[in-house]
C-alpha cells in the first residue's frame, strides 16, 4: 500500500503541474493519508526531478482549493439539516466526527475571513472546513481567497521541508522517514495535551459554578 502511493505520488510530480494539482484535490476528497506526510514527500520528488519548488507549491495550493470547492458545493447542495446526517453518518469512516464538525461551523460565527484561512493550516479541519462554509452561504470569493491563502501557507513549509530533504541529503528515504515520523509523534502529542486539557476543563467547571 506504502508503496503504491509513492509511486502514484511520484508519477502525478512527473507530469507537471497537471499532476500535482490533481494531488491536491485528491489530498481534500480521499484524506487517508495525512498532508503533511504527502506534502513532505512531494517536495522530495520535485527536488528529485529537479523541478521548480515554487511552481509545485502553487499547483498544490491551487488544487486543495479546488478539492475544497467540492465540499462547499456539497454543503451548499445539502443544506444545513442533511449535511448534519451526513456527516452524522459517514463522517466517522473519513475522519470527521460531529463535534469536529460542530466546531468548524460555530468557528464562522467570528473572523470569516481569518478562519477560513487559518483553518487550512489545521489537520483533518482543512480537509472539511469548505462544508459548514456552503451551507452558511459564505460568499464564494471570499471562501477560495481564503482557502488558497490557508492553503499555501500549509502547503509551502512542507513542500519547502521536502524539497530541502531531497536536495541536501544523501538517503532521502530515510530522512523522510524520520521527519514524518516526527510530525506525526508532535501531532498525537498535541492531540493528547489537547484532550487532556479538555477533560481537565470541563472537570472545573461544575465546581466553579
Amino acid at each position: 500500500m506504502a508503496t503504491e502511493l509513492s509511486d502514484l505520488l511520484i508519477n502525478c510530480v512527473h507530469v507537471g503541474p497537471i499532476g500535482i494539482i490533481g494531488l491536491g484535490i485528491a489530498e481534500k476528497l480521499f484524506p487517508f493519508v495525512p498532508s503533511y506526510v504527502a506534502f513532505v514527500v512531494i517536495g522530495i520528488v520535485v527536488a528529485a526531478k529537479q523541478s521548480d519548488l515554487a511552481s509545485a507549491i502553487l499547483a498544490l495550493a491551487i488544487g486543495s482549493t479546488a478539492g475544497s470547492l467540492c465540499w462547499y458545493g456539497a454543503g451548499l447542495i445539502l443544506g444545513e439539516r442533511r449535511s448534519a446526517t451526513f456527516v452524522r453518518r459517514f463522517g466517522p469512516y473519513i475522519g470527521l466526527t460531529s463535534a469536529r464538525y460542530q466546531r468548524a461551523a460555530g468557528a464562522f460565527q467570528r473572523n470569516l475571513f481569518v478562519i477560513l484561512a487559518v483553518g487550512q493550516t489545521l489537520p483533518v479541519i482543512r480537509v472539511y472546513m469548505a462544508i459548514p462554509a456552503g451551507v452558511l452561504g459564505v460568499s464564494l470569493a471570499q471562501f477560495l481567497l481564503g482557502t488558497f491563502i490557508g492553503s499555501l501557507a500549509w502547503a509551502g513549509p512542507l513542500l519547502a521541508l521536502g524539497f530541502w530533504i531531497g536536495d541536501t541529503s544523501s538517503d532521502p528515504a530515510s530522512a523522510a522517514l524520520i521527519v514524518v515520523a516526527t510530525l506525526i509523534g508532535l501531532e498525537a502529542l498535541i492531540v493528547w495535551g489537547w484532550r487532556r486539557f479538555n477533560r481537565r476543563t470541563s472537570r472545573r467547571r461544575p465546581a466553579a459554578s
